[in-house]
């Protein structure tokens, strides 16, 4: 059996983007790619790395790839961590939703000379699907939202763009549990997911953050666009689980209507929501 101390440097890292779980690749200063493992590979859709050497990182993925505007641009680059890292000088990392089946956590390590010239960036990626899936009810889970609820905050303060934030949670849910146990409680739970996710839009991250509460981070989306969600979403809830007598309460917060700083829209739609359920508790 050849050993290890026997393989060339240049064949060790072939094998190592050969077998490596994780996406790697090496980009250029300009995020160009130069070196590609095949798990990265696989998560981009591309055949071979021959057909990725050389290619611009934005070729495959940013939402705003296609962007002339210089805004559009600049958005592109606060969502690639390549770009922070190599702006900085200092490791990078962001949750992104690529796809409904596929959510990648990227590391960012700006590779520096001795010099300190910074001569590329080395990207590691995960994909973190299942870690940010509620196994219960199929939708995301706390961890994705805290992840989106940090990003889009940022986004929203930085272009001064309208984010709202919806904080939800049942009425009436405990007596499915108390009247038909929590197996039924739980497939309630699946069937009033799978409504919400029909009641938002495709742009926003609908998640579970424990018991019977969802939220809703939604961004561009105004006060008053957020408060017509809430409204569809509450019809929708009542209608289908008339049976149940379930209804949702529902907090809504907007930056900038509600506050200057987008990060405390959690706290604002929170103190909203607990303000209806003792509402609803009281009977008024």
């Amino acid at each position: 059996m050849m050993s290890i101390r026997h393989v060339s440097h240049e064949h060790l890292l072939q094998l190592i983007m050969q077998n490596a779980p994780l996406g790697i690749t090496v980009l250029t200063p300009d995020l160009r790619y130069v070196i590609v493992s095949r798990t990265s590979l696989q998560m981009t859709g591309v055949s071979n790395d021959g057909d990725i050497v050389g290619m611009h990182c934005y070729d495959l993925v940013g939402q705003y790839r296609d962007s002339t505007d210089r805004v559009g641009l600049e958005r592109a680059c606060d969502a690639c961590p390549s770009l922070r890292a190599l702006a900085t000088g200092e490791t990078a990392e962001a949750v992104r939703k690529v796809r409904e089946d596929f959510v990648s956590h990227t590391l960012a390590v700006p590779l520096t000379e001795a010099t300190g010239e910074i001569v590329g960036v080395l990207e590691i990626v995960e994909d973190i699907s299942e870690k940010v899936i509620d196994p219960l009810t199929g939708v995301h889970n706390y961890r994705f939202y805290d992840e989106m609820v940090m990003q889009e905050s940022y986004r929203a303060a930085r272009y001064d763009t309208p984010l709202s934030l919806l904080a939800m949670d049942l009425n009436h849910f405990k007596r499915v549990n108390d009247r038909f146990g929590h197996l039924r409680g739980d497939q309630v739970l699946r069937e009033v997911a799978q409504t919400l996710a029909r009641s938002v839009r495709e742009s926003d991250h609908l998640c579970r953050i424990g018991g019977d509460e969802f939220t809703v981070v939604a961004p561009h989306t105004t006060s008053q666009e957020a408060e017509a969600l809430a409204r569809r979403i509450e019809k929708a809830v009542a209608a289908n689980f008339a049976e149940y007598d379930i209804t949702v309460s529902i907090g809504c917060a907007s930056y900038p209507k509600d506050t200057t700083d987008p990060s405390q829209l959690r706290e604002i739609a929170d103190r909203r929501l607990y303000a209806l359920k003792d509402a609803v508790r009281s009977g008024t």
